[in-house]
């Protein structure tokens, strides 16, 4: 493919992606369908099936910014790490390259999480689902070559969370163990050496009645990188004991309400309404009082785009309803409500309010989470679609740009490396 022709493709790719947004005919704004698979630039299959290549929000980030590159990372087939670079002036790709030869096989949960320290060496944080944190780190700063690894973080854990910080620490959050574990925090000040003892969060059940009760969380940096933001649901884990109005579904869906706490610049974590959290971990009382924003009833509820505002202000699109995907069948149709704190005091809206800053607005209609780095909010976001129509045997990974388009690779998208 020339030149010109790649970048005439680029051209045509962004005039389709730089308005994400679709309306219903109930004036419901629906996010895109997606592009071809021709803008992907990875494909993963597993035995010949889709597979999931990670998580949209409770492993994160998929992709980091730095220097004008865009450091991406996926799981392949087997759940080892996939690390790919967009040169964004450039405009071409390196990799793909296998970080790890680790992995958690059919098991997804062993997605990667993908950060960068102070001197430019890459972290990612992957391939644990209630057992050790697997962590590699490039053996040369913005080069994704060659890997190295690094002592396991901590001994138990699912789903990493991992940022830089202004001051250079790493953060990383995860869920220590299995369902019912705390959501915690550990933190490095000697880019990835060393890790602080664990500090629990939430915890649900803890001095609380029902034993069963847990959540799921997602942590996105803030504006500046120096405060935190987290939203969470409450995970029911006993649905048929605690009898719920829909039974008889995998028990992944029974999640309801969305909570909220900020951990402010000098360390301290404050529920929604404005209550500090000073005796952590929390529990779903203090939740429930403090910290929920939206009540869902019996509704499933989950996020599913997060955005943080120039002014460090949080915005979320959330979506409800009842599935049993098990049986795909739809029993409450989804929803969507949309909201964010004004004043200190949170704001939910059945449609995005006209008034929330235009960039704001498209990102929360984008197709995948963004990527972490750079000034927020982040324009860059990445994406996943399991078997699309034009090819229903592999899961494509797409890389975009809410103004510029997607970056597509020139020899179309890449498959993992051989094993």
């Amino acid at each position: 493919m020339t030149k010109c022709l790649q970048e005439s493709l680029f051209t045509m790719v962004s005039l389709s992606a730089s308005f994400l947004v679709a309306l219903s005919c109930h004036g419901a704004e629906k996010e895109a369908a997606g592009p071809s698979i021709k803008a992907a630039f990875a494909s993963v299959q597993r035995d010949g099936e889709p597979y999931k290549t990670f998580y949209n929000n409770y492993i994160a980030p998929h992709a980091v910014l730095e220097k004008d590159i865009v450091f991406t990372a996926h799981q392949d087939g087997q759940g080892r790490p996939i690390i790919d670079a967009y040169d964004i002036k450039k405009k071409t790709w390196n990799g793909p390259v296998r970080a790890s030869n680790t992995g958690l096989g059919g098991d997804t949960h062993g997605n990667p999480s993908i950060t960068i320290d102070t001197k430019g060496y890459l972290h990612v944080f992957f391939g644990c689902h209630g057992g050790a944190m697997k962590h590699v780190r490039s053996a040369a700063p913005y080069d994704i070559g060659r890997w190295e690894g690094m002592p396991s973080p901590t001994p138990r854990a699912t789903y990493p969370q991992s940022m830089r910080m202004a001051d250079g620490s790493i953060y990383l959050f995860y869920r220590a163990g299995g369902h019912l574990a705390p959501w915690s925090m550990r933190v490095s000040k000697d880019d990835g050496q060393s890790w602080t003892e664990q500090q629990p969060v939430i915890e649900m059940r803890r001095d609380f009645p029902d034993k069963k009760a847990c959540s799921y969380n997602a942590f996105v940096p803030g504006a500046d990188y120096k405060t935190v933001h987290c939203f969470w649901v409450y995970k029911d884990d006993n649905p048929r004991g605690n009898k719920r109005k829909y039974q008889g579904m995998h028990e992944a869906v029974y999640r309801y309400n969305m909570y909220y706490a900020k951990r402010t610049a000098e360390g301290q974590w404050i529920a929604a309404d404005g209550t500090p959290m000073s005796d952590l971990p929390v529990n779903k009382t203090f939740c429930d009082k403090h910290a929920m924003f939206v009540d869902s009833g019996e509704e499933f509820t989950a996020p599913k785009r997060i955005v943080i505002g120039e002014n460090d202000t949080p915005y979320i699109r959330i979506r409800q309803g009842v599935t049993d995907w098990k049986r795909g069948k739809v029993i409450v149709p989804y929803q969507y409500k949309f909201a964010s704190p004004v004043d200190g005091k949170w704001q939910v809206h059945d449609e995005m309010p006209n008034q929330w800053p235009d960039l704001v607005r498209h990102l929360l209609l984008s197709a995948g989470p963004a990527a972490f780095g750079a000034s927020q909010p982040n324009k860059w976001f990445i994406h996943y679609k399991e078997g699309p129509p034009e090819d229903a045997n592999a899961t494509y990974v797409w890389l975009g740009h809410i103004e510029k388009g997607y970056a597509i690779r020139q020899d179309g998208p890449a498959k993992p490396p051989e094993k």
